[in-house]
């Protein structure tokens, strides 16, 4: 409780605080936590839109930021614990770009017109490798959210199944077992802990293995296939690489992977190992195909290979490309402001779907509750064992609850703090 208080004090704060940056002819008008004041031009030496510095996780992403340079002999009445990357001088950070409702490159433009020589443009540019070809994003929107929406329904109802099918049982017999002989409720407690955990992750693998495959970005790298993370800078040596042609790729049909639809896949499949689905080809809902450009590019390379199994998965690619819907231009980007405003939506949408979740699963804590209950003052052992197993459950569901509900505060405040900017 006492984390979630700091937490969403935090987040409060700097939602409540004011937030409003004006760049004109004449200067900069800020108002924001850390400064409120107005600057001319001749007050302003320099105005960098940078790169963050770098941190050592590589999972937190931070997007550039906008630094000022006051003019020498210019007050500004804070700190100034930056230096600028043009000649280091002591400089401030007004904000990260994802505090903003405004794109890198529109600001880029207008600041450029405004502030003229004082503006610096040093952020690094994406740069694709000689050899790479970069995969579209697949499904697009809207199909991408009908998909997803599709999702979580399959895996709501695979949560009931599991629930009223599974875990009730279990615990029934369980409870039954137990009020009859204890030995007997221990060795069925024992047997329906391990039959609860084989189901589970069957039925977790089932619903999520196809979720990781929607929106991940992709990229053809020679003869390799890169996936996942930092794709669009140098080729990140780090990513996820596997060889088109050594013989391991193939191409499944629907319904050949289970969890998948009626989608073609991209997978990888060595001898005596299960498939492992690498990336999606059709749409696992309606079995619309990927764009022929992504088809042929992946063909290109597997055609040249000198494994027979390779040039295989090339002709079967073929085959598809030539059912694949042709290319068309990429859709009219909506203005500077549209967008975020559909991308907190979106957010506030899941952060309540997670919250949801959360008073789902608390339900499966009370349900072991409720069997351990049963029987607690009968039996020595399988009792207490249940009524443990609920406690620690209902530990973790202590921190996830609290993450959902933070992460839904969040997105509320981020829409509050929009509005009133």
């Amino acid at each position: 409780m006492a984390f979630g208080l700091a937490t969403g004090g935090r987040l409060a704060r700097g939602a409540v605080l004011p937030f409003r940056v004006d760049v004109d002819s004449d200067g900069l008008s800020m108002r924001i936590p850390k400064l409120k004041r107005h600057l001319l031009w001749d007050e302003v030496a320099a105005v960098v839109l940078a790169d963050a510095p770098a941190t050592a996780d590589r999972r937190t992403l931070r997007r550039p930021r906008l630094l000022l340079v006051p003019a020498a002999g210019v007050s500004l009445g804070v700190p100034l614990p930056e230096k600028s990357p043009v000649d280091g001088q002591a400089a401030t950070e007004l904000f990260e770009l994802a505090e903003v409702a405004y794109g890198e490159d529109q600001l880029a433009r207008d600041l450029a017109v405004l502030a003229g020589e004082r503006f610096h443009h040093l952020c690094r540019q994406p740069i694709q490798p000689t050899s790479g070809v970069p995969l579209r994003r697949f499904p697009d929107e809207p199909d991408g959210a009908r998909l997803k929406r599709w999702l979580d329904r399959r895996r709501a109802l695979l949560f009931v199944g599991w629930y009223l099918l599974v875990l009730v049982p279990s615990l029934s017999l369980t409870v039954v077992a137990t009020q009859h002989n204890e030995l007997l409720g221990g060795i069925v407690l024992v047997v329906s802990l391990v039959v609860v955990g084989i189901v589970t992750t069957v039925v977790r693998h089932f619903t999520e293995s196809c979720r990781d495959l929607v929106d991940i970005e992709a990229m053809i790298d020679g003869a390799d296939l890169l996936i996942g993370a930092d794709l669009v800078i140098d080729a990140d040596p780090a990513a996820p690489r596997i060889s088109l042609v050594s013989g391991v790729v193939t191409v499944l049909q629907p319904d050949q992977l289970k969890g998948f639809g009626d989608a073609w896949v991209l997978a990888r499949s060595a001898d005596e190992e299960p498939p492992v689905p690498l990336l999606l080809l059709g749409d696992p809902r309606t079995g619309l195909l990927r764009g022929r450009d992504d088809l042929r590019a992946l063909e290109a390379v597997l055609s040249g290979s000198a494994d027979e199994r390779d040039r295989a998965a090339g002709r079967q690619l073929d085959e598809l490309a030539s059912r694949a819907p042709a290319p068309v231009a990429s859709p009219t980007m909506p203005s500077a402001g549209a967008l975020p405003a559909r991308a907190h939506a979106t957010a506030l949408w899941q952060a309540s779907k997670g919250v949801g979740r959360a008073v789902v699963l608390l339900g499966v804590v009370v349900t072991v509750v409720i069997a351990g209950g049963w029987v607690v003052e009968e039996t020595a052992v399988v009792g207490p064992a249940l009524i443990i197993t609920a406690v620690g459950m209902f530990g973790m569901w202590i921190f996830y609850g609290v993450y959902r509900v933070l992460v839904l505060l969040r997105a509320l405040l981020t829409i509050v703090a929009c509005a009133f900017r």
